[in-house]
Formats: structure tokens, C-alpha cells, sequence
């Protein structure tokens, strides 16, 4: 990251920390950040590959800091125990959780094709840590694999390019223990067509409403774009509820998208919202907020760390910045958006810069473009769970589930003989085809008690109770 422009880095250095344990880790994240590996770097999106696998971690986890490690190899794991091969060709700087649950990924060039039921991450000792926006830095023991089970099945064809998506099924609460924080993440591999938030996908080729995109979080792995018959557009600079047409005219290879929707294991995405901006010539600042200046709607950041193409880099030292708001869209990560007056000393802010001035007082003026503001605590994770159907109840709009082949469904931290899933009105149910990716709409009372296997991802409700924000179903 060179230059000094609008958006030009602040720092070079990676952070320092005289705890012995971590020295290999720094000079594996100094090696993986001049390389590019892991979080896509300087990487300049490509044409898909034949036989690759394109890995999207969904980073949010409920923490109020960023937790990364060194992955040294990736194993798909089959059904009958067996596993392949290391498919990383290189070792990588992979960031697991972040307070803004922006996505981090990995681009694994030749996987054999086969029926693959897990994907197993082979960590470095003593690499994962945790960095707190206070400057803090804290060591983590995890396991030195961590098993991120399919539930439904991946079949991977070594002909084509695909895409699988992970997320955290559990708040991030390391374990407190007198010789160190254990953190054994659960993590499981979302549903063909999950919802995802996707940052930074470069255009490639636009041709009439068909747009390919590389996203960067993942090496610049090409994505398919489609969009929604309901799908909402902005362009950056412009009133949110762009029209399509205009949508469309204004992306182009100088431009990066920002999208919500579905993104599919065959390299599609369906966007539900979009918007589109001139790709910054430097990173986003991550950081907090010290002070508020309503008179000049602007703020003191206290930044610690900058986020460019996926990859996060921390700071030597916190730097303190005036940032200059009264012309920035302000939102959370999921684009509600914000008004200024919402904003409050120790947030914590991500900021796109439009241009940069000396200041006065020592402090330098960035003028934003964009400040995304996570809620507090950082993003909450939105967990995946799978069980068995046992009985449907349309009129109190319930579905009552128990373990699959024995495996805990877990809601609140508790595993639960049975789970109650509310199913509201207007919540999305969907059918899927036993073989294949066909799907079809259906109602409540389509599900099969007894029979049909379920996945559901909403928010806890009560011990054993989830509200559904999404159901899918299919025949066991």
C-alpha cells in the first residue's frame, strides 16, 4: 500500500508486542501482507479456475475486536473420515472474527472433486490473537484444527469453480483460564444461497445487465451477478434508489460494488441491494471515535487499524485523525442508515476517505465518503442450525425439532433435546431439491413432520425457542 493520496496508508509497520509467543506469528502476518495471501493483498481479480474453491468467512461474531491466524494448510474432509490433501498453496493470514463482520476469505486454486462433508483449517501454533482498539493484544490457545462441518454436503466438481460459505455459530466468548484464553471457534459451512454481505467486489465485465465481479476478499475470485426483481441501487454520490438502467451505466472497470443477497455455491450472486462507488485509492480506517464536534460535523478517530481489499493491517501505534462528516453516507454494517447526532464518543467507526488535508492543531482532516459504524460489542453472528423435523403446528405457527444422527442442537449456549422454531408470516420457507440446487417457495404446512431434514437460521427467543428469519427444508 503505497502513495499518499486521498486515501493514501497511514502506516506501514505491523503492530510490535514483546510477548515471545507471538514473534513467529508477526513474521508470518509480515510475510502473508507482503505476499497477499489469505486476505487478497494486492491481488488482481482473475477468470475462474477449474477445480478452485473460493472460501467466504462471515467475520461477524458479537466482538468488540479482531481475531486473526495463520491457516498453514486446508483439508476437505469426506464422509467415510478420510481427507484430502492440503488444497492451500500457500500459507495465509486468515481474520475469523471482526467487529464489523466484514468478510475475509480464501481462494483455494485446485480442489479434487469429490462428495466433501467437512473443511478443516490446520492452524500455525500460537498464531491466533486477538487485538483489541485499545492497542491491546491478546494471545489465544485454539485447537490446531478446527473442523467446520457441511451439514448438507458439498459436492465439488473438479471442472468448475465454486463457492462456500462459513460462518459462527456461537458468540465469541474465549474460555478464562489461569494459563492462557482458550477459543475453540464453531464454525459451520452456510446453506447453498445464504444470506452474505460482500465488500469490495471489483468490476470485470459488464455486458448489458450482466456483471462479473472478482471480490477481494478472496483473491479476486471472479462472482456472477445477478439482480433481484426487487433489488434496491445506489451509486455513491447519488440519492439512495438509483433505477437499474442507471445502476448499470455507471459500473464499469473502474468501479467496486457493495452487495447484499444470496450468494450460491455455483458462483452466483443475487443481489437483493446494491451500490456502486469509484474504487478508493487507499484503505478504510478502522478505529474510535474520542471526540464529537456537532458544530463542524466531524469527529476525532483514534485509528487503529486500515482495511484494504480484504486484508486488515493494525497500526504500530494509534493515530488520530479529524474526520470531517457532514458530506459522508453514515450506516451500520447492514445499511441502516445513520444521522450524525447518532453517533457517540467510543464508537467504533470505518471510514472511506474522499481527500485529505494538513489540518491544524496536528491533527490531519479526512473528508469521508463512508462511515459504517458496527453496533456495539461488534456485529452480532447470525448461527445456523439443522435438525430433524418432528411435528408442525401451522396454527401456533411452530416447528418442533430434535437432533439429527445425534448431533446437539445448541440455542443459548444450551443443547436442547428440542428446539421450538417461530416461523412469522412473510419468513422465507424454501423446499430444496434432494439432488441438485433446485428450490421452490412453500408454506408452513408443506413441511413433512417425520421426514424432512431442516435448517434455520433467527435469533434466540426464549430457552429452546428461535425466532426463524429463514427456513430450509429438504427430504432426509
Amino acid at each position: 500500500m503505497h502513495g499518499d493520496g486521498p486515501g493514501g496508508s497511514l502506516e506501514r509497520a505491523m503492530p510490535r508486542s514483546a510477548a515471545s509467543s507471538l514473534v513467529l506469528w508477526f513474521a508470518l502476518c509480515l510475510v502473508a501482507a507482503c505476499s497477499g495471501g489469505g486476505g487478497g493483498g494486492t491481488a488482481t481479480p482473475s477468470a475462474a479456475t477449474p477445480g478452485s474453491v473460493a472460501v467466504v468467512l462471515d467475520t461477524a461474531a458479537g466482538a468488540d475486536v479482531l481475531v486473526q491466524a495463520q491457516v498453514a494448510a486446508v483439508v476437505f474432509g469426506r464422509a467415510d473420515g478420510t481427507y484430502t490433501t492440503n488444497v492451500l498453496p500457500a500459507p495465509a493470514l486468515v481474520t475469523f472474527v471482526d467487529p464489523s463482520g466484514e468478510a475475509s476469505g480464501l481462494r483455494l486454486p485446485s480442489v479434487p472433486g469429490g462428495d466433501y462433508a467437512s473443511l478443516r483449517f490446520v492452524l500455525v501454533p500460537g498464531s491466533c490473537a486477538a487485538f483489541g482498539y485499545d492497542g491491546s493484544v491478546t494471545p489465544l490457545q485454539t485447537p490446531l484444527a478446527v473442523e467446520v462441518p457441511i451439514a448438507d454436503g458439498f459436492t465439488h466438481d473438479a471442472r468448475s469453480a465454486a463457492w462456500l460459505a462459513i460462518g459462527h455459530d456461537e458468540t465469541f466468548a474465549p474460555a478464562s483460564t489461569g494459563v492462557g484464553l482458550p477459543w475453540s471457534p464453531n464454525l459451520s459451512a452456510r446453506v447453498d444461497g445464504t444470506d452474505q454481505q460482500l465488500l469490495e467486489v471489483r468490476l470485470l465485465v459488464v455486458q448489458g445487465d450482466a456483471v462479473t465481479g472478482g471480490l477481494e476478499a478472496a483473491d479476486g475470485a471472479p462472482l456472477q451477478v445477478e439482480f433481484a426483481p426487487a433489488c434496491s441501487f445506489a451509486i455513491e454520490g447519488v440519492a439512495d434508489g438509483a433505477e437499474r438502467t442507471a445502476f448499470v451505466a455507471a459500473c464499469d472497470r473502474d468501479s467496486e460494488l457493495r452487495l447484499s443477497g444470496e450468494l450460491r455455491r455455483d458462483g452466483t450472486f443475487r443481489a437483493a441491494r446494491a451500490r456502486v462507488a469509484r474504487i478508493g485509492d487507499g484503505p478504510r480506517l478502522l478505529g474510535r471515535i474520542l471526540e464529537l464536534r456537532p458544530a463542524t460535523t466531524s469527529f476525532v478517530l483514534r485509528v487503529q487499524a486500515e482495511v484494504r481489499r480484504g486484508e486488515r493491517r493494525l497500526l504500530a501505534a494509534p493515530l488520530d485523525v479529524l474526520v470531517l462528516a457532514g458530506n459522508a453516507r453514515i450506516h451500520r454494517p447492514n445499511h441502516a442508515p445513520l444521522a450524525f447526532g447518532d453517533l457517540a464518543v467510543g464508537d467504533l467507526a470505518k471510514v472511506k476517505v474522499r481527500s485529505r488535508a494538513p489540518g491544524t492543531n496536528g491533527l490531519t482532516e479526512l473528508t469521508a465518503a463512508e462511515i459504517e459504524v458496527p453496533t456495539a460489542g461488534g456485529e452480532p453472528c447470525a448461527p445456523q442450525w439443522q435438525g430433524m423435523v418432528q411435528s408442525v403446528d401451522p396454527i401456533a405457527r411452530t416447528i418442533v425439532v430434535e437432533p439429527r444422527n445425534g448431533d446437539p442442537i445448541v440455542v443459548g449456549g444450551v443443547a436442547v433435546p428440542l428446539a421450538t422454531v417461530f416461523v412469522a408470516p412473510g419468513t422465507p420457507i424454501e423446499r430444496r431439491e434432494r439432488r441438485g440446487g433446485g428450490r421452490i417457495a412453500i408454506g408452513l404446512a408443506d413441511i413433512e413432520s417425520g421426514s424432512d431434514r431442516i435448517w434455520w437460521r433467527g435469533v434466540v427467543s426464549g430457552p429452546a425457542r428461535v425466532d426463524a428469519s429463514s427456513v430450509r427444508v429438504r427430504a432426509d
